[in-house]
């Protein structure tokens, strides 16, 4: 069975109607067809929880290691350009075992518990910094004056990015993110493209300096893990690392705390038992990543002719395998459409993603928004949406949702 072509045309990750919400596209292609082929995209949607974990349990025969080429094609100008760059080198995030193992060892000691335990403190200075900066006015965009520039510190913190350099680092990343899933212009391509240059050559020779001049930060380990006798990675490897660690450590949590905050705010209810009962913070987080993931799946290749649950996919299929609709998943999920801070119970999402690549800076992201939204609470009881709000969706294929803006008042 396949989907007809009106609900096929449902995953259309440009369509104003897809970017609003994609969860009726979830729900209709979960109930009917949970690998459904997209023929536009020639892409398989991947939608059921269970065929979801079963791809992303089998890394041999569906593999990750293309998901930094981009998910459109690129100008003649823009592929020259790239192709002499680092954009389309493998990142060791997304090869399989054993060098996928051997990195993800070398940089989970900056997230375990004992590590994060050490941080939390700043980090929660850090937040309360920004709430103090913004309460002397009467609203803001929350979006960028707090939930983006709390985890752009804290994983630029933990890199070692200079501190007057993270206003252009994020423009690069940016830029960087445009080309992996958003479809641009010639023109656009051509001058993203070159700023990815300049970008790579920023980090090399941070790399550089931290060869000469050691700290306590990524920065310093993965020059060592290149320069050790049994090398865990190149510094070609470090840089293409520390881009994705860039954007996977501020890009989702930020889209995490907006949407988490969003959802509160929507039903006041919600806001005022968080600020009566902080504890619930942890809960919210969750929930959100539950009821609107910022991560909202990722692409996969089969490697050889496969069969996903029911269905038959082909040697070479790309598939997007949807983390966002399994917590939306009524057999999986009482009261699915609901926002909700008393649920029990393990987890019901996979928001963090699932298997050998599950998501190494879960616990940073969780850490980061609890604290967010304690902050929140405690020094904005009054926080409400501004009037007239219209929540507007960022265009991020089927990998990233985040607001464009969230504009807030509390006088």
């Amino acid at each position: 069975m396949s989907l007809d072509p009106s609900a096929a045309e449902l995953f259309d990750p440009m369509s104003p109607e897809y970017t609003s919400c994609p969860y009726a596209a979830f729900a209709r292609a979960r109930k009917e067809e949970p690998v459904a082929r997209q023929p536009v995209l020639d892409e398989w949607i991947v939608t059921g929880r269970a065929e979801i974990e079963q791809v992303q349990r089998d890394h041999e025969r569906f593999t990750s290691r293309f998901n930094l080429d981009g998910s459109y094609s690129f100008c003649p100008e823009a592929k020259e350009i790239l192709d002499g760059s680092l954009f389309f080198r493998v990142a060791l995030y997304n090869v399989d075992p054993p060098a996928h193992t051997r990195f993800r060892d070398l940089i989970s000691g900056f997230f375990t518990p004992r590590a994060l335990r050490r941080r939390e403190e700043s980090i929660r200075e850090t937040a309360r910094r920004l709430v103090v900066g913004m309460a002397e006015r009467d609203g803001c965009d929350l979006l960028q004056e707090f939930t983006y520039p709390l985890p752009m510190t804290v994983i630029c913190d933990m890199i070692g990015i200079p501190e007057e350099d993270r206003a252009t680092v994020k423009q690069w990343n940016n830029e960087w993110l445009a080309l992996q899933v958003v479809p641009l212009p010639p023109e656009q391509q051509v001058h993203c493209a070159n700023d990815v240059v300049t970008y790579e050559k920023y980090v090399l020779d941070l790399l550089e300096q931290r060869r000469q001049e050691p700290a306590d930060d990524l920065l310093t380990e993965l020059v060592r893990a290149a320069d050790m006798e049994n090398p865990v990675c190149t510094v070609e490897d470090a840089v293409v690392a520390l881009r994705v660690m860039i954007a996977a450590g501020h890009e989702t949590t930020t889209n995490l705390i907006a949407n988490a905050v969003h959802q509160l705010l929507g039903d006041r209810s919600l806001w005022e038992r968080l600020v009566k009962e902080p504890e619930l913070a942890a809960a919210a987080v969750e929930e959100a990543l539950r009821f609107d993931s910022s991560v909202q799946g990722a692409p996969r290749v089969a490697t050889t002719a496969a069969r996903v649950g029911d269905t038959d996919v082909p040697a070479g299929a790309r598939l997007r395998v949807m983390f966002a609709a399994a917590g939306r998943d009524p057999e999986w999920v009482d009261d699915p459409e609901s926002f909700r801070l008393d649920r029990q119970g393990p987890q019901r999402h996979l928001g963090f993603g699932y298997g050998i690549h599950f998501c190494v800076g879960a616990s940073l992201a969780r850490m980061e928004s609890r604290i967010a939204l304690e902050v929140l609470a405690e020094a904005l009881p009054g926080l409400r949406l501004a009037d007239g709000f219209e929540p507007r969706y960022l265009p991020g294929g089927f990998v990233f949702r985040g607001l464009a803006e969230l504009p807030v008042v509390w006088a």
